[in-house]
């Protein structure tokens, strides 16, 4: 009964890619990049490319999660964004650093399953590589669909076996990618690389089907272009974008948010603290700050509408915007792991703020 529905809401969520739908609030759909990843300090929590990071895309309520995949030496489908593992592994036999470089390509699955784990601060957690099957059993347990960033053609194979039309192709190649479509009528993303509108348009009408685009040039994705491509049906994401140009990309309007904290998955969810203030006059240089209790797993969203200049900042991330006139709405939100919001609203130059509204999400395990 849990597979079927997963199924379903995998069928769901594809039928709303198409650039003609509602979205709540005109907000895109959040990707977690390389999954729910969680840092405990230095180290990983949850570590990136692993099923415990599917299961924890579904704790915040992420939709999708984004993951990498290569092959092994004997062609065996693993999960890894590097092309060596020591950056997120570490030597099984006593947990300690990996010294020499371990490339994936150059060793045999049973070398690196054996010989070497994922880093966590939980014991419990320091796995071996996962391979793609089991992340992709990982989606299908817990209703999140896969995005694959993935120059193996065999990958999209594996993940229609497993999810059917449920999951998201998406490579630099359109030659990779396309082939997709010899396994299933799933969404496909393609990074158009320096192309302008015109031809990424043209590219996307090729490949037929449901597609799009995904770029991390936050500097060729303007508001011009991306309103070229959705007018022409394809969808619109933007990949990892550092946090003043991500923001400028919801407002924007593109359709789909890739990235690594992200956050807006409020429905179902009420808030467990909020801060408000209504008719605010910020003189230059003003400040209002809000830095509540928070549970270990949390979310916080940000909500204003204001005429002015305003630097605001979430936990490190400073986001500097500026009004004219009022009536368009910022939204900005990301994920927490043990850390108190440290949410501060500053103005730049006399400011007013018609609402403004933070509020604090309980995102732990239900």
């Amino acid at each position: 009964m849990r597979t079927l529905k997963a199924i379903v809401l995998f069928l769901a969520l594809a039928a709303t890619f198409s650039c003609g739908s509602p979205k709540v609030e005109n907000l895109p759909m959040s990707v977690a990049h390389r999954g729910c990843w969680l840092k405990d300090g230095g180290e990983y929590y949850i570590n990136e490319n692993c099923p415990a990071g599917v299961r924890m895309a579904a704790q915040y309520g992420y939709p999708a999660i984004e993951c990498d995949v290569k092959y092994t030496l004997d062609s065996v489908m693993v999960i890894m964004h590097d092309g060596t593992i020591n950056r997120t592994m570490r030597n099984a036999s006593d947990y300690s650093k990996i010294e020499e470089p371990v490339k994936v390509t150059e060793h045999t699955f049973e070398d690196l399953r054996t010989n070497y784990v994922l880093e966590s601060t939980d014991p419990s957690l320091r796995v071996p590589i996962p391979t793609l099957k089991e992340e992709l059993e990982a989606c299908r347990e817990y209703g999140v669909m896969p995005m694959l960033h993935s120059a193996v053609v065999e990958s999209y194979k594996l993940a229609h076996e497993i999810l059917g039309d449920g999951f998201i192709a998406f490579d630099a190649s359109q030659a990779t990618v396309s082939q997709a479509r010899d396994y299933s009528s799933c969404l496909i993303l393609l990074d158009p690389g320096k192309d302008d509108a015109a031809k990424t348009i043209e590219r996307l009408k090729s490949m037929g089907g449901k597609c799009g685009m995904s770029t991390m040039k936050h500097d060729m994705l303007d508001a011009e272009y991306i309103k070229a491509v959705k007018d022409a049906g394809f969808d619109v994401q933007a990949s990892i974008f550092p946090a003043p140009h991500e923001q400028r990309a919801v407002s924007d309007e593109v359709t789909i948010q890739l990235s690594d904290f992200w956050w807006h998955q409020t429905e179902g969810k009420k808030p467990v603290d909020s801060f408000k203030k209504k008719s605010l006059k910020l003189p230059e240089g003003q400040s209002v700050k809000w830095n509540p209790e928070t549970p270990e797993f949390a979310a916080v969203t940000l909500t204003v509408d204001f005429t002015g200049s305003l630097e605001i900042m979430i936990n490190g991330r400073t986001y500097n915007l500026t009004h004219n006139e009022p009536g368009k709405v910022e939204v900005i939100g990301a994920r927490l792991f043990n850390a108190t919001p440290d949410v501060s609203v500053k103005a730049l130059s006399d400011s007013k703020v018609k609402s403004l509204k933070v509020e604090l999400y309980d995102c732990g395990r239900v």
